[in-house]
């Protein structure tokens, strides 16, 4: 009986196996490189990882790039051997590359070869670091893979779904005949207070220059009256504090400093964003601060939107908004919809109204960053999901599109992949009332939601296996 459960990954060369493996095990054990064929032997590790409230003992194995023209031999050797003991594959792909001829090859020697029958595997696109490859992410559903998720393993994103994905696909293999764990399945609860030293949301303060993030930050350390604790950060003179709302620890990162260490030099609007862009990869709520005083601009606009592509959770906090309580044509009613107006792609983020100069408006700000980072969370069944959309599909549907499934691929952010008979039946005005009715029944305040739709098989037509997954 085995106490840990085995996690091997595979994949061609060059795809990011070894960046994978460090970011699951959290340490830099494996040797990364863009030259093919790095990794010859498997590399193996034990960690702990902490999921939904558990304790699970995990060996993450890393393996060398099937079907590398140097040391091919030896390579997949070690492979074999590694997929003799595994629980869970992750089969990884590349999203810049899209999907190879080669990939297509070593998934079916693999079907060929009886894994697929011994361990749970699990499709991982890698390198999904922008928008534009989001795109190219249909193509590798093709292959009946139970779920495919996307990730950057060098940037961090998807990483926390790809571990929940490996715990629910492991027990559904075990309740549908697999290997049994039972040693693994007596898993270890922990306190509240364990749960806050694993994981500590991360809070990046975005806004153009003397909007006030500085001053936010001051407003919320004095007024909770706490000792704030500098921690290395990875964006070049940001400043992180360790502060406690509502009795909830908050990681608040300050990106005052990326435009005035630029400003003397050339390309400094490139520099900024860069090092934002760093910043938001690694943050799961961004609060965008804009001037209650002077009102939005251009460049609020392009700051919401590198927060949108980043997929990072927001908050809208109106600051300075002291200076227009003698306005009294100017409601809060009036600037939520001015700002509507001008950022309608961040319409599903709350507005709070503040002075952080007087530390107004600021006494339940936690309860808000909380309850936006639990739905972001949510996790929502298969089955339930599949039946929900069929339902709305037959609310506004000019095309008469069908859809065969619908599954949760990431919550990342929360991000849904339905599989139709004809994508391009897809209705933009179905898309947009889907999502609209998805945030009314489920919420993900504060959260973009990804919609995807590719071409699909009616259910009745799949594999016995795949049928009986949900």
């Amino acid at each position: 009986m085995k106490e840990s459960l085995n996690v091997v990954i595979v994949g061609r060369p060059n795809v990011g196996k070894s960046t994978l493996f460090n970011r699951l095990i959290e340490k830099r054990k494996s040797i990364v490189h863009n030259k093919p064929g790095i990794t010859r032997d498997r590399v193996e590790a034990q960690v702990q990882w902490w999921v939904q409230g558990k304790s699970y003992p995990i060996i993450v194995v890393d393996t060398g790039g099937l079907g590398s023209e140097k040391f091919s031999d030896e390579i997949s050797r070690q492979v074999q051997i590694a997929l003799k003991e595994a629980d869970v594959v992750l089969f990884l792909f590349d999203s810049q590359s899209g999907l190879t001829p080669l990939d297509e090859e070593l998934l079916l020697h693999l079907k060929r070869s009886g894994t697929f029958e011994t361990a749970h595997f699990i499709g991982v696109v890698n390198k999904v670091d922008h928008e534009i490859h989001e795109e190219r992410v249909s193509d590798f559903f093709t292959f009946g893979l139970n779920p495919v998720l996307t990730v950057s393993a060098e940037q961090g994103r998807g990483v926390e779904d790809l571990r929940n994905a490996v715990i629910e696909a492991s027990k559904l293999f075990w309740e549908t005949g697999g290997k049994a764990l039972d040693a693994f399945l007596e898993i270890e609860n922990f306190s509240e207070s364990s749960q806050a030293q694993n994981f500590i949301p991360r809070i990046v303060i975005l806004g153009r220059p003397n909007v006030g993030k500085s001053t936010l930050i001051n407003a919320i350390l004095k007024k909770e009256r706490m000792i704030t604790s500098p921690v290395a950060g990875t964006t070049v003179d940001s400043i992180d504090s360790l502060v406690e709302l509502d009795n909830k620890p908050f990681l608040f990162v300050d990106t005052a400093g990326i435009r005035r260490k630029g400003k003397t030099k050339q390309g400094i609007e490139v520099l900024s964003v860069v090092q934002t862009k760093k910043t938001l990869d690694k943050a799961n709520l961004a609060i965008l601060v804009l001037d209650g005083e002077v009102g939005t601009s251009d460049q609020d606009e392009k700051l919401g939107g590198l927060i949108e592509e980043a997929g990072c959770a927001v908050v809208l906090l109106v600051n300075k908004w002291d200076t227009q309580q003698k306005n009294i044509h100017f409601t809060r009613e009036l600037a939520a919809k001015k700002i509507r107006d001008k950022m309608a792609f961040l319409k599903y983020a709350p507005i709070v109204f503040a002075s952080a100069l007087k530390g107004d408006g600021l006494n339940h700000l936690g309860e808000l960053l909380e309850e936006i980072l639990h739905q972001r969370k949510l996790k929502i069944p298969t089955h339930e999901l599949t039946e929900w959309v069929r339902q709305k599909m037959t609310d506004n549907n000019p095309k008469n599109a069908k859809c065969y499934l619908a599954h949760q691929s990431g919550r990342s952010p929360p991000t849904f992949v339905c599989h139709v008979n004809d994508p391009d039946k897809i209705h933009f005005s179905l898309r947009r009332h889907i999502i609209n009715s998805l945030r009314e029944r489920w919420g993900f305040m504060g959260n973009p939601v990804k919609m995807l739709f590719i071409e699909g098989k009616n259910r009745r037509s799949l594999p016995k296996k795949m049928k009986s997954t949900k």
